[in-house]
């Protein structure tokens, strides 16, 4: 399976910036959900081969909106909406239950994953329509990767995958019936990429290349240097500090909860010291 990632990532990381790409190595338990994500896309590596293509992340045209994870083979074109939600719910139709924590009653949840998954794939399937690309198949799947999950179904509207059915998702896609040739997977994935990186116009497999040996990820067309302009004049206006920095609100906190472990281990520190002398 080749993998294309579309999270921006800033271009030049500053200090902090490079503080906070650490903390999940330094505090692993405040970044479950990202790790969570990185064993689904292992596990779908392990059982899919390289005939199909995960999209995470792409940007259809100028929406705001993020398709989280498009997986594109010869079965055709499935959606996974990818959930790190635990608990236990009932799934009918189109319906999405939640059992209550107090009263132990299922009532409707505050966010309907099913809705939330037929509304990614009409998005997707009006896009293409738009693009006059016909699709022969798109599914949708909602997909959990937190353990602590359990639900009743009951003819739900789009496929229900626990995390420990990742690898059973895999092996019946593998054994699908071929909807789409290998033609026409490239062209599909031309077209998304296209559309999330309008800057640049060019194949993402290239020209001549081999469909089934090479990786999707090119490297960029060097550009020639152009002649040094002179610097601009330094403005007053400057932005906020957090604007500046580049950081999220989540980081900030993140950063914040870092100084403040920082500063109760040096406090524990320093009584301990005092207690010894």
């Amino acid at each position: 399976m080749k993998l294309v990632d579309y999270t921006r990532q800033p271009k030049t990381p500053g200090f902090l910036q490079q503080v906070m790409d650490n903390l999940p190595v330094w505090l692993p338990f405040l970044y479950s959900e990202k790790f969570a994500h990185e064993r689904f896309v292992t596990r779908l590596q392990r059982g899919l081969d390289n005939r199909f293509f995960l999209l995470k992340n792409l940007p259809l045209g100028n929406s705001p909106d993020l398709s989280p994870y498009l997986l594109i083979g010869p079965p055709g074109l499935v959606i996974l909406n990818v959930s790190t939600q635990k608990g236990i719910f009932r799934a009918r139709d189109e319906s999405w239950w939640e059992m209550s924590k107090s009263s132990r009653q299922y009532q409707p949840a505050r966010r309907n994953l099913i809705r939330q998954s037929l509304e990614l794939e009409q998005r997707l399937g009006a896009f293409l329509e738009r693009q006059s690309f016909n699709c022969p198949a798109i599914q949708s799947v909602l997909q959990f990767i937190d353990p602590g999950v359990h639900v009743e179904t009951s003819r739900p509207a789009v496929r229900i995958v626990l995390v420990d059915g990742i690898k059973n998702l895999a092996a019946n896609l593998v054994q699908a019936d071929e909807v789409m040739p290998g033609g026409q997977i490239r062209a599909l994935v031309d077209l998304l990429d296209r559309s999330a990186r309008p800057e640049q116009v060019q194949n993402l497999l290239g020209e001549g290349e081999d469909f089934f040996g090479k990786d999707l990820i090119q490297p960029a067309p060097k550009v020639a240097a152009s002649p040094k302009k002179p610097l601009p004049v330094p403005q007053l206006d400057l932005p906020p500090v957090m604007e500046k920095m580049g950081l999220s609100r989540g980081q900030w906190i993140a950063v914040a909860l870092l100084a403040v472990i920082t500063i109760l281990a040096l406090a524990g520190l320093t009584v301990y010291l005092l207690l010894i002398v």
